[in-house]
């Protein structure tokens, strides 16, 4: 079986991959205000679209939905 990644962040010195298939099917990303959780939703959403799983994300996330 082939390792499926999704990028989740990185800097010059370092990348942070996540394996999709540790992924759960449902996840909640909570925090205060300004900590990256939008960021954080539209990377693994993308991710996993790329990958051709259906993603389904609630709440107010008008930012981070763009047509293309």
């Amino acid at each position: 079986m082939v390792m499926q990644e999704i990028l989740i962040g990185a800097n010059e010195h370092t990348q942070i991959i996540m394996d999709a298939a540790m992924g759960n099917r449902h996840g909640m990303i909570s925090g205060a205000t300004g900590t990256g959780k939008t960021v954080t939703l539209q990377i693994l959403a993308e991710g996993y679209s790329r990958l051709g799983v259906p993603v389904f994300m609630a709440g107010d996330l008008s930012g981070v939905a763009k047509a293309e």
